[in-house]
């Protein structure tokens, strides 16, 4: 049988498509071990090793989502398709888009994996991606390093002739070297003092590679096939680094830039911190992280955030190795850009923090030890002072052994800024030589002076060599926190800014500290000159630590609940409970201002403690004074074991502010002397029934966030509280420690507590009692913190129910036309939602009485007829013919009048007729009227209104007295008489009066008939001043001339009034109007 010998590139789908050559002599069959491979393909791209990514799947090519994809993926992915190096990664479908599926995403190789679809991914088809985020990459088609320890460094092999190949070292140089590192965008070889050796894949065709001329590419070369003994190429790149600090003070400092997918961009600087600024200043070879800065400390750069919520351990090679997002995603602005400050020239290792460790430094541009001998103080201090560690405290420490490379012994005089400066004489260490590498432990950056222990005192802070004054001015608790976290005393007890332990040499820093409370130590946090460029020079930031204090409460959630342990000296000692009192609880809560004790434990209620058991003494527990001397003079031993340890729990006061009153505002604290807010963190009705409870307010209704109360000011002192509902106080919920948040009082949390609650009134208009068919307003309203809520006026029984939002404190319902189905018992309702709904409690019940409200009728007597009117009777002669007309001002139409003769059963009804507006009226007739009529008549008005009747009181009696023709004859003649003889009697009247006023010169002013003076005065009708006498009682004197007589006697003649007698016995009339009654 013929043998086929095949060539095949590896990202062929069949055998068919590979060359293939008949072989004539002998061969084995081939055999061959298929694994779980998806074949993968490249499309689109300038060769074979570049272009759009797909995997075959059953039986259907798909591609891959960009998500994740990064130089791992790529790395295997070229491996995979027989390709060299990888270059680059593309995305968003950078050589088009596929079509069809896309078989993968969020794909997350290591590198060493032989396929792609043995990486990490979502599972064949799932994906949340569409053909616009289709992956690519680059790889090389001519050079790879083989067996690496990352993907610049290896054995060299070319592909030359169809084939992969290694190069021989026989004519290799440098400058070949640097010629395959920058093909590889791998920089240039590392400068090492001995060659590296990746091994020999011996099995690959030997090439002499002759480069000539300035080629860029090993594939430019002259590879000419070598016969003889062939030890193949090793190279060690120093790699491009992806990073780089821009805009510092030299290369090792500056703001974090990284570069991905070819362009550089920032990294956030959320969750930013020192253990994340170490991988930084080491994989920038620039020594020990001295400051992780934020906030753009060194400026806002530009171009694509590509790292946020970075969470490094601090030993990682690289940022990209840390935890954090996809490259990308991030929820910042340039103004958060992340910096860091690294000590360049020299570095601790194997030390407890930055500032201890193993000395290192670069000398030759190499990382060299210093070794311990002749190592001292002075040479510590140098270091200290170049690590801007402050002072030296040890020099003779051990931080491990090294790696015994050569290095140098230093002789300094303490006085040196650098290492560099003092003497250097190269050391190397033989096989017997025992010498360590130098060490050095330095104070920090920090120091607490001029109080009773090292915990306590004057902030001083080192820096350019010199220790100054922390500046007062903006001194808070957040600064005060990291303060005592890098001198290892706890957390703050309470701060001062007035100079409590003196001023030390009076200088001040002018750099005001802005630290969160996350920080590690107070290089970290932002800091920035004073506006006015100076610091006050008696505002000194001081600080007293827990550390310090005489008491601590151990094992518990926080810092004011806990087993009982008091100090003496540096020895902390736990209290026995034989004696163990509410009121000397009361004193360790005082001492930590922690609030009131609220339970004295026992029986090792916090768990048992170690060392030395004291007795709880009155002389010791009285009060802080006899504590703190306790302190300082030792405590009595008590004879009881860990099991009787006593314990406390303290709770903070509570108070709420902003709302409504004293049961619903803004959560506020009073811990440490100082009033501070709660953070809406994890903020639900657990935690706000826990307040309403301990403030005596019932439960709570609601837990609004958002400083829904308004902002508060001062700290924060708990975030993220967590109340299962039971506890006491709201301190003893699980929370984190005091004044640690990361809240802003935009997220103030509050509450709106049952006591709170202040019910609904309710209105009537025009009142409770009211007539059918008129209009009626009910009025709810309601006294609330913050108005916008839901009125609901609802009947007593449940049959009517009517809702209205407001914006006001107040919701009013009408009625246009009320009936009797609206009356009865009505309440008001209210309730908002915060989001959560607050139903408030419901108002007090109002009446609401429908009624039918008639007047009384009038009666009268129609047309016009002689008649005699008399006080109490009107007389009608006999065959006249005669009406009585009723009428009533109604708002009710419809309705009956009834005509009803007194003493009698005798009534007649009529339908009411609207006469005017809202007057009805209806006319009974007599006619021919006789005397059997004659008698008293009234009025009354029904209507029938939804089927019940209602009728109004009956008019006025109106009597009817019929009388004959001669009677009425007979009367008028007497009438007539009377007024003929009145008529006389007036005439001679007038006559004497008008003698009299002309001889005797006077004027009579009569009154009119409205009982005022009708006033004569010759002067007003001339237009005259007015000489103010009283005309009703005014005698004019005597006349100058006659003349003058003459004219003020006519002139009063024309204008005198008669006042004619009204009081007449009886009056006759023709009615020329009805006669009302």
């Amino acid at each position: 049988m013929v043998g086929i010998k095949t060539n095949c590139f590896g990202n062929e789908s069949s055998l068919s498509k590979c060359t293939l050559q008949e072989f004539k002599e002998s061969c084995a069959d081939a055999t061959v071990d298929c694994a779980n491979i998806k074949p993968i393909r490249l499309i689109n791209g300038t060769n074979r090793c570049t272009g759009r990514v797909e995997v075959y799947h059953d039986g259907e090519w798909g591609t891959i989502c960009d998500d994740r994809w990064g130089m791992q993926e790529a790395t295997v992915a070229c491996r995979e398709m027989n390709c060299g190096a990888p270059m680059s990664v593309r995305y968003k479908a950078f050589y088009g888009r596929g079509k069809d599926h896309v078989w993968m995403d969020d794909v997350e190789c290591t590198g060493q994996e032989k396929s792609l679809a043995d990486c990490p991914h979502r599972g064949f088809g799932e994906h949340d991606c569409d053909h616009h985020e289709d992956a690519g990459l680059v790889c090389s088609d001519t050079i790879k390093l083989f067996n690496g320890t990352d993907r610049c460094s290896g054995s060299l092999e070319v592909f030359h002739n169809g084939q992969w190949g290694r190069i021989c070292d026989n004519n290799w140089s440098m400058k070949e070297a640097k010629m395959v590192c920058r093909e590889l965008n791998c920089g240039d070889p590392k400068k090492s003092r001995e060659t590296p050796n990746f091994g020999d894949n011996s099995g690959l065709r030997g090439y002499l590679s002759t480069c000539t001329g300035n080629v860029s590419s090993i594939s430019e070369c002259t590879l000419q096939l070598h016969q003889g003994t062939c030890q193949g190429v090793s190279i060690s790149c120093a790699e491009n680094s992806p990073l780089r600090l821009v805009n510092g003070t030299d290369r090792c400092s500056g703001r974090v830039e990284i570069l991905h997918d070819g362009q550089w961009g920032t990294v956030c600087d959320d969750e930013w911190d020192i253990r994340d600024a170490q991988v930084v200043c080491r994989a920038a070879d620039c020594g020990t992280a001295q400051a992780s800065k934020s906030s753009s400390y060194f400026g806002q750069g530009q171009g694509t955030i590509w790292l946020d919520d970075v969470n490094c351990f601090g030993n990682e090679s690289s940022l990209l190795h840390c935890r954090r997002p996809n490259f990308g995603e991030n929820n910042c602005g340039h103004g958060e850009d992340a910096g860091v400050v690294c000590s360049a020239s020299i570095r601790l290792i194997n030390g407890s923090d930055q500032c201890s460790g193993r000395v290192e430094f670069s000398h030759g541009g190499q990382w060299v030890p210093a070794y311990n001998v002749n190592w001292g103080m002075n040479e510590a201090k140098v270091v200290c002072r170049e690590m801007n560690c402050g002072d030296a405290v040890e020099s003779s420490v051990s931080f491990g052994e090294g790696e015994g490379l050569p290095g140098y012994k230093i002789s300094c005089s303490g006085r040196e800024n650098s290492l560099s400066e003092c003497t250097l004489r190269e050391y190397v260490r033989t096989n017997n030589d025992r010498t360590e590498e130098a060490a050095v432990v330095c104070s920090g950056n920090v120091k607490l002076v001029d109080g009773h222990n090292p915990c306590v005192g004057r902030v001083e802070f080192y820096n350019k060599g010199e220790w100054r004054n922390v500046c007062g001015d903006s001194w808070d608790i957040n600064d005060a926190t990291v303060v005592c976290k890098q001198l290892k005393c706890g957390k703050p007890h309470t701060i001062t800014s007035t100079a409590e332990y003196g001023i030390g040499t009076g200088l001040n820093s002018n750099d005001q500290i802005e630290c969160n409370g996350l920080e590690t130590t107070l290089t970290q946090c932002p800091q920035q000159t004073y506006k006015d460029g100076t610091c006050n020079a008696t505002s000194v930031a001081g600080v007293v630590c827990t550390g310090s204090l005489e008491v601590r409460l151990a094992n518990g959630k926080d810092e004011c609940e806990g087993r009982v342990e008091v100090r003496h000296g540096v020895t902390w000692q736990t209290v026995c409970d034989t004696d163990w009192t509410m009121s000397k609880a009361g004193v360790v809560c005082d001492i930590l201002e922690c609030g009131k004790a609220i339970l004295n434990s026992t029986g090792a209620h916090y768990g048992q403690g170690i060392g030395k058991v004291v007795e709880a003494s009155d002389s010791c527990f009285s009060n802080v004074t006899s504590l703190q001397q306790c302190s300082s003079k030792g405590f009595r031993t008590a004879s009881c074991g860990h099991e009787k340890d006593a314990g406390v729990s303290c709770a903070a006061q509570l108070r709420l502010v902003g709302g409504s009153g004293t049961c619903s505002g803004r959560v506020e604290i009073f811990y440490k002397s100082q009033w501070g807010t709660v953070c809406d963190d994890d903020w639900g009705m657990s935690n706000a029934d826990v307040v309403c409870k301990q403030l005596g307010c019932d439960r709570a209704v609601a837990a609004p966030t958002s400083a829904h109360f308004g902002r508060g000011s001062g700290p924060i002192w708990l975030d993220n509280v967590a109340c299962n509902g039971d506890e006491t106080a709201l301190t003893h919920c699980t929370h984190p420690s005091y004044g640690e948040n990361n809240c802003g009082h935009g997220e103030d949390a509050g509450v709106i507590c049952w006591g709170a609650l202040v019910k609904p009134r309710i209105t009537l208009s025009p009142s409770s009692e009211v007539n059918w068919g008129e209009k009626v307003e009910i009025t709810c309203s309601v006294v609330s913190e913050n108005t916008g809520g839901t009125f609901t006026l609802k009947k007593y029984d449940g049959s009517f129910q009517m809702e209205k939002f407001s914006e006001n404190e107040a919701a009013t319902f009408v009625f246009a036309k009320v009936d009797f189905s609206q009356q009865g018992s009505y309440l008001c309702e209210y309730h908002k939602n915060l989001p959560k709904a607050i139903n408030y409690p419901p108002g007090d019940v109002a009446e609401l009485s429908v009624t039918v409200k008639l007047e009384k009728p009038t009666i009268s007597a129609s047309p016009y007829v002689l008649m005699i009117s008399q006080p109490d009777k009107l007389s009608v002669h006999q065959g006249s013919s005669f009406s009585i007309t009723c009428f009533i001002h109604s708002s009710y139409p419809g309705g009956v009048f009834y005509l009803k003769k007194s003493n009698t059963n005798v009534t007649e009804s009529k339908p009411a007729t609207l006469h005017y507006y809202m007057l009805y009226q209806a006319v009974f007739e007599f006619n021919a009227i006789q005397y059997s009529q004659q008698g008293v008549y009234m009025c009354a008005y029904a209507v029938n209104i939804s089927s019940m009747s209602f009728s109004s009181v009956p008019s006025n009696p109106f009597p009817i007295n019929v009388v004959s023709a001669a009677t009425t004859s007979s009367v008028v003649t007497a009438i007539a008489v009377v007024l003929v003889l009145l008529l006389v009697l007036l005439g001679i009247a007038y006559m004497v009066w008008r003698r009299r006023w002309q001889h005797a010169g006077t004027i009579v002013q009569f009154i009119n008939r409205f009982g005022g003076a009708i006033r004569q005065d010759l002067q007003d009708r001339g237009n005259g001043a007015y000489d103010g006498k009283d005309t009703n009682t005014q005698v004019n004197e005597q006349a100058q001339s006659q003349n003058s007589e003459n004219k003020i006697a006519d002139t009063n003649s024309d204008y005198s009034i008669e006042k004619i007698p009204e009081d007449l016995t009886g009056k006759m009339c023709y009615e020329l109007e009805p006669l009302v009654i």
